[in-house]
């Protein structure tokens, strides 16, 4: 049985920055980091399409969900690319307020953490799933017990960094949040957010492998409830895109009567629209019908608006009345998807739900479990796609570490 003073139980980036953290607090103190899979950092080497988008020059609070959100008043001091420049990683913008490495590699990433933690003496434990976690007396000094199904290790203080229940097979599978529960720890029901959504197949099966620049709303009981603009992917039965990503969330919220619009002209009126489509007709008259948008959008985009706006198209661009040059045009500005749920959690970038706000204070400790602290996507809070999400792992995890580091001895 090992023995440490900080059992980090994680191996992904908010438990990477919690364990450097902690060893950078106090360097006589013992940490090491405890991982189910055969290794650790398997989700970092999957971040930002294998580039790792590690934050964002705009981190503000609308970009976030969850009860947890009033963390992020704590972890806004904390810079995540100061922290990679003190790893020798240097970091830079796309432009688009997107901050990656430089050298635009999650393995340099991993490296740099892995680098820092064999230098500050931290212990990596793989292949160990902790099922449970006692505080006992061992011969006068409580310490907490993490034991996997055929090993245990004690330690005076431990950090949960084990994520969500997204794509299991890179590391987190809820099993920290059922153990949190089981100790008294409220939560919020998990579920996929940054996820694609479900439609009815038959409507997108004609735009398989098809992509559109649109404003997508998402719509409820026939309200918008909130909008994004982006590109948006048609897959089998699935529209995704990092707009639609970005709206997921709420379909846990509403369920039922949720659909998807899509704005594929939205740097047009409804009035400018109709005039482009009447000026096109004049100009492809003698056009079939199938090429009649193809100037504007794909051919097969463009045919698939035709067929869901008219119900009898006419041989030529020509015959296409004014009464069903409005239709195509409200269907452009309009176009409809009813949800029917999400592409799962395996599909989904991150989780929603978690520790709720109620449960932690303010240096990232359990309430109901002095000593036991908790951060990254355990908790109750996640944000939009481009490095929000890392940007609270790592900040939480360091807060979450140093402080844990500071109470060793209490």
């Amino acid at each position: 049985m090992k023995r440490f003073d900080i059992a980090v139980i994680g191996g992904g980036a908010a438990g990477f920055a919690a364990a450097i953290s902690a060893g950078r607090t106090d360097k006589d103190i013992s940490v090491c980091i405890i991982e189910r899979l055969p290794r650790t950092g398997k989700k970092i080497l999957a971040t930002g399409n294998g580039r790792c988008n590690l934050s964002n020059a705009d981190i503000s609070a609308d970009r976030y969900h969850g009860s947890c959100t009033k963390l992020l008043s704590v972890t806004e001091a904390f810079s995540v690319t100061d922290f990679f420049e003190s790893l020798g990683v240097i970091c830079d913008d796309d432009g688009y307020g997107r901050i990656y490495p430089r050298c635009r590699s999650a393995a340099s990433v991993l490296d740099a953490l892995r680098l820092e933690s064999a230098k500050l003496g931290i212990e990596e434990i793989c292949g160990f799933e902790a099922v449970r976690t006692e505080r006992k007396s061992f011969s006068g000094n409580m310490l907490f017990e993490v034991n996997s199904a055929d090993r245990t290790i004690t330690a005076k203080r431990v950090i949960l960094a084990g994520g969500g229940i997204s794509q299991s097979a890179l590391g987190s599978n809820g099993s920290l949040l059922v153990l949190c529960q089981k100790n008294g720890v409220r939560t919020a029901d998990p579920y996929p957010a940054l996820v694609p959504l479900s439609t009815v197949p038959s409507l997108v099966k004609p735009l398989k492998g098809q992509r559109a620049d649109a404003n997508v709303m998402f719509c409820a009981n026939g309200n918008v409830i909130a909008s994004r603009r982006g590109e948006v992917q048609f897959t089998d039965g699935l529209i995704s895109g990092i707009c639609v990503f970005d709206l997921s969330y709420l379909y846990e919220q509403y369920r039922f009567d949720s659909e998807l619009r899509l704005d594929l002209l939205p740097e047009m009126s409804m009035k400018n629209v109709t005039e482009l489509l009447k000026k096109v007709r004049t100009i492809r008259s003698e056009t079939s019908p199938e090429d009649y948008l193809s100037g504007i959008f794909t051919r097969p985009l463009g045919a698939y608006i035709l067929k869901r706006a008219v119900k009898k198209i006419p041989s030529v661009v020509g015959s296409l009345d004014d009464m069903k040059i409005n239709d195509i045009a409200e269907t452009i500005k309009s176009l409809t998807f009813p949800i029917t749920g999400t592409a799962g959690a395996e599909r989904s970038q991150v989780t929603g739900g978690g520790i709720i706000a109620d449960e932690i204070t303010d240096t990232f400790e359990l309430k109901k479990i002095p000593g036991m602290s908790a951060c990254g996507e355990m908790l109750d809070i996640f944000g939009d796609c481009g490095g929000f999400n890392l940007d609270f792992a790592f900040s939480s995890g360091a807060i979450a570490g140093k402080n844990a580091a500071m109470r060793v001895g209490i």
